[in-house]
C-alpha cells in the first residue's frame, strides 16, 4: 500500500497525476501485482553458485520466446562488435542504425559501437578508445532520428574538448557489455588487446546472463530454477541505472540543464510515492519499449491512479509537421527532461519550451516555477530535492514544450501554471 503526500513550502504539486494542495492527500493506492512465473530459488546469489557463462545463443536455444524479444531491446544492442561493416539491427527496430562512421574512419578502423538502436552511436577505434571530437577533429556521435524532438540522423559533436584519449572505462564495459571481468593491477588485461579498453567482458551487449548471472548450472534441467532473479532491481537495474555506476547516492545529477542519461534509479527515488517501486512493476525487462511498448509497459500509470482522467488533454494529439503524439499520463508526467545526446532546437519547441531525448522517472510537476533554473541547483549539477528528497520538473519542459505556438497554441509560464493547478479537476474545452 502506498501513501502520498505533498508538501514543499507553499507551493503546489503535480504527483503523479494528481494535483494536490499544500496539505492535501493523495489516494491510498493499491499497485496491481505483477504476474511472475516461479518459484525462483535463487534472488539472492548472482553468480549461481560459481557459474560460468555460456552465452546467450545457448539460453536462445531453450527460450526463443524470450529471446525474439530481447534482440529488439536496447539492451542487447547496447554494444556491437564490428567487423569491418555496418551494425545490422532487427527490422522491427525501425529507427534504429548507423548511416556512417566519423570522417575520416570507415569500418575497418572501428571495434565497438555503443548504442545505435534509439537515441546515438559512439565509436570505439581499433585500440578501444572512444572516439571523440576532441581527439579526432570531427563530429564523432551518430545521432538517430528522434522526431520527437526533431533531432535528423547525421553526425554530431560529441566531447569537443576532450583533448586525450578517452578509454573505454570499466564502469562503461559493466553497463554496456556482459560478463565483465576487471583488471588484475599487477597484470592488466584489455579486450582483444585493444588497451583503450579497461578489462575484459565475455558478451557484447547486455544480454541475458548480464541479468540473470551466468547460466552453466541451469541448462540442461532448467527445474530447479538455478539462474538469478532479481524482482527488486537491486542487483541488476539499479547498478547500471543509476550514473555514475552503481552510485549509492540519492543526488540526481544534471549537465548543461537537462539530468544526465542513465540515472533512472536516482529519479525514481526522489518521485515521492513511487520510491518504493521495482523497476518490473512497470517494465517487462524482456521487451523493447521503443519498439513494442503495448507489451513492454507492464502496468500503466492508470492500473494505479484509476480515478484521474486526462481532463483538458483527453483525445488530444500534438502535432508538429510530421510529427504527432496522442497526450497520455506520460507525455506530462514523464516528460523529456533528460538528454542522452540531442536536445531541441528553439524551432521545435520555442524559446521558453525545453526539451531532451529521454524522458523523465521524477513524475512530480511543480507549477509555481516555470524555468527549468529552479528544477537546478545553482552550480546546475544536480536536481534539487526537497526537505523529504523529492524533486520536480518544471513548467518548461512538461507545458512549454508543447505550448509555444508551433506544436500547440502558444500560451504564457504564468497561465500553464495556473491551469496546471488545476488540471485534473477541469472538464471544459480550452
Amino acid at each position: 500500500m502506498f501513501h502520498l503526500t505533498s508538501h514543499f513550502g507553499a507551493v503546489c504539486f503535480v504527483i503523479a497525476g494528481v494535483l494536490l494542495a499544500l496539505g492535501a492527500d493523495c489516494p491510498s493506492l493499491s499497485p496491481v501485482p505483477v504476474a511472475t512465473a516461479g518459484p525462483f530459488n535463487n534472488t539472492t546469489d548472482k553468480t549461481n553458485s560459481g557459474a560460468s557463462f555460456i552465452g546467450a545463443d545457448a539460453c536462445a536455444s531453450c527460450h526463443s520466446d524470450y529471446a525474439a524479444l530481447h534482440i529488439t531491446h536496447g539492451h542487447a544492442n547496447a554494444m556491437t562488435a564490428i567487423v569491418g561493416q555496418p551494425p545490422t539491427f532487427p527490422a522491427t527496430a525501425t529507427r534504429a542504425g548507423v548511416g556512417s562512421p566519423p570522417d575520416g574512419f570507415d569500418w575497418n578502423d572501428v571495434s565497438y559501437l555503443i548504442g545505435g538502436h534509439t537515441k546515438r552511436a559512439r565509436f570505439l577505434d581499433l585500440t578501444g578508445f572512444l572516439v571523440t571530437n576532441g581527439t579526432s577533429g570531427v563530429d564523432s556521435q551518430w545521432l538517430l532520428d528522434f522526431p520527437a524532438n526533431g533531432t535528423t540522423a547525421g553526425l554530431a559533436a560529441y566531447l569537443t574538448t576532450q583533448a586525450t584519449p578517452l578509454p573505454f572505462d570499466f564502469d562503461m564495459i559493466q553497463t554496456y557489455a556482459t560478463g565483465p571481468i576487471m583488471q588484475d593491477p599487477n597484470a592488466p588485461t584489455s579486450q582483444e588487446n585493444r588497451v583503450g579498453i579497461l578489462g575484459e567482458f565475455v558478451e557484447a551487449g547486455v544480454q541475458c546472463e548480464a541479468c540473470h548471472g551466468p547460466g552453466s548450472n541451469h541448462p540442461p534441467a532448467p527445474g530447479p530454477r538455478t539462474l538469478f532473479v532479481d524482482s527488486q532491481g537491486t542487483q541488476t537495474c539499479n547498478a547500471c541505472h543509476s550514473s555514475p555506476y552503481a552510485s549509492t547516492s540519492t543526488t540526481i545529477p544534471a549537465a548543461d540543464g537537462y539530468v544526465v542519461p542513465q540515472a533512472q534509479h536516482q529519479e525514481l527515488l526522489a518521485s515521492g510515492g513511487h520510491s518504493a517501486f521495482s523497476c518490473t512493476f512497470c517494465h517487462d525487462p524482456h521487451v523493447s519499449v521503443a519498439y513494442d511498448r503495448d507489451n513492454a509497459i507492464r502496468n500503466a500509470c492508470t492500473a494505479c491512479h484509476s480515478d484521474m482522467n486526462m481532463a483538458l488533454h483527453s483525445g488530444k494529439i500534438l502535432t508538429r509537421g510530421d510529427y504527432s503524439e496522442t497526450l497520455s499520463c506520460e507525455s506530462c508526467h514523464m516528460s523529456f527532461a533528460v538528454r542522452e545526446a540531442s536536445s531541441a532546437t528553439d524551432a521545435v519547441v520555442g524559446t521558453a519550451g525545453r526539451m531532451g531525448d529521454t524522458r523523465s522517472h521524477i513524475f512530480r510537476i511543480n507549477p509555481a516555477n516555470a524555468t527549468f533554473t529552479t528544477m537546478f541547483s545553482d552550480d546546475m549539477t544536480s536536481v534539487r530535492l526537497d526537505d523529504e528528497g523529492r524533486a520536480a520538473m518544471t513548467i518548461d519542459f512538461v507545458c512549454l514544450r508543447c505550448h509555444n505556438g508551433i506544436g500547440a497554441f502558444s500560451i504564457s509560464a504564468n497561465v500553464a501554471a495556473d491551469i496546471a493547478l488545476n488540471m485534473h479537476e477541469a472538464t471544459m474545452d480550452p
